[in-house]
């Protein structure tokens, strides 16, 4: 069966990724959403871990994961995740991230 799983991470952009995406600076720190196309529901952290490395980012922490629930794609909060979801189905994952601004810069993060 397969099914798409969300794990949630923090992570250091190291400019080593092996895709052609929009991605953060490199050295920036982002909290990060992984959407990881799966074969059961269990939690496979290595092969998150492994996604994140993919996408180029380092030093993961509070990893956490949970599946996606495909109805709330269909409320106007999450609809917009609708295309992330979409694109882990077809091509096995799918990656966004929070960008912020350092707090040295008179922003809060």
């Amino acid at each position: 069966m397969t099914v798409v799983m969300i794990y949630g991470f923090q992570g250091r952009f190291s400019g080593d990724s092996k895709y052609t995406w929009s991605h953060p600076d490199v050295g920036a720190t982002h909290k990060c959403m992984l959407f990881l196309r799966q074969q059961s529901e269990a939690y496979d952290f290595e092969a998150a871990l492994d996604e994140c490395g993919r996408y180029g980012f380092t030093n993961i922490e509070n990893m956490r994961g949970g599946k996606l629930q495909i109805d709330v794609l269909n409320t106007d909060l999450y609809r917009g995740f609708a295309g992330f979801y979409e694109e882990a189905l077809s091509s096995g994952a799918a990656l966004v991230y929070y960008p912020h601004k350092d707090a040295a810069d008179g922003d809060a993060a």
